[in-house]
């Protein structure tokens, strides 16, 4: 259902439950979700505890910004049956998991950008079992507004990545929307993206009256530097599409 479907629903219940339907005008849901067994000692060989960090953060973050309730979810309850049932109510989406630019159904050239769900418990991740792709994504939003998107991944901020078409999201950087995308371009370790979005959010959500746009935010956290990156083909690289002058707090 469209969330301007939704909306009007509320507003043709307004009559006989008014006070549930102010609550349910006033919310604007984020949903952050969090791949943490793709990211075991069992699967990278060592201990990662950034799932648990990133997904903490983000949580906390978009509650500041004004995003309430907040739902999705940790480890194996991330699947692609919970992410696409639930894709077309939020405002804000983060997904801290495995991402990339993959080819679609119909080949090459064309790309269908996915993330990966949760493997599950003692499981790794394969992307021919756990991907959802950008196109099934769209399909589940039925066109709904999305203020703010994090794809904490690797690949998903590349040029070529159809993940922000996926949330209605034009990949311009002088849009006049209340909208925001932010990815990585290459192949990003946990730590270096933890880093950046401690920066990002602290510097976006210094205020209490947020007078500082995303883009200042996506600026500062490249500023600071000391990211570790895997190899000089791989650096780490933010990219971000969107209106410039967003502040990140939710509605029209």
């Amino acid at each position: 259902m469209k969330r301007a479907e939704i909306l009007l629903v509320s507003l043709l219940l307004a009559a006989s439950t008014l006070g549930a339907t102010a609550q349910a005008a006033s919310a604007h849901r984020g949903d952050v979700w969090s791949n943490s067994d793709g990211f075991s000692s069992n699967c990278l060989g060592f201990t990662d505890t950034y799932p648990q960090q990133l997904y903490n953060l983000a949580n906390a973050q978009l509650t500041r910004l004004g995003y309430a309730p907040l739902r999705g979810d940790l480890g194996p309850a991330f699947t692609t049956s919970a992410f696409l049932g639930n894709v077309a109510y939020p405002w804000a989406v983060y997904a801290h998991t495995h991402g990339d630019n993959y080819w679609a159904a119909s080949g090459y050239p064309n790309v269908d950008s996915a993330i990966l769900q949760d493997p599950g418990s003692g499981a790794c991740n394969d992307s021919g079992r756990d991907k959802i792709r950008s196109s099934a994504i769209k399909s589940a939003t039925h066109g709904g507004v999305f203020n703010l998107v994090i794809m904490s991944t690797c690949m998903l901020g590349a040029n070529s990545s159809t993940m922000p078409d996926a949330f209605q999201i034009e990949k311009t950087k002088s849009s006049t929307q209340k909208e925001f995308y932010l990815g990585y371009v290459n192949s990003t370790y946990d730590s270096a993206a933890f880093r950046f979005e401690q920066a990002f959010w602290s510097y976006l959500n210094a205020n209490i009256l947020h007078v500082r746009s995303a883009y200042s935010a996506f600026t500062y956290a490249m500023s600071i530097g000391g990211y570790a990156y895997p190899d000089s083909a791989d650096p780490f690289q933010a990219n971000w599409w969107g209106n410039p002058n967003f502040n990140g707090v939710p509605g029209w």
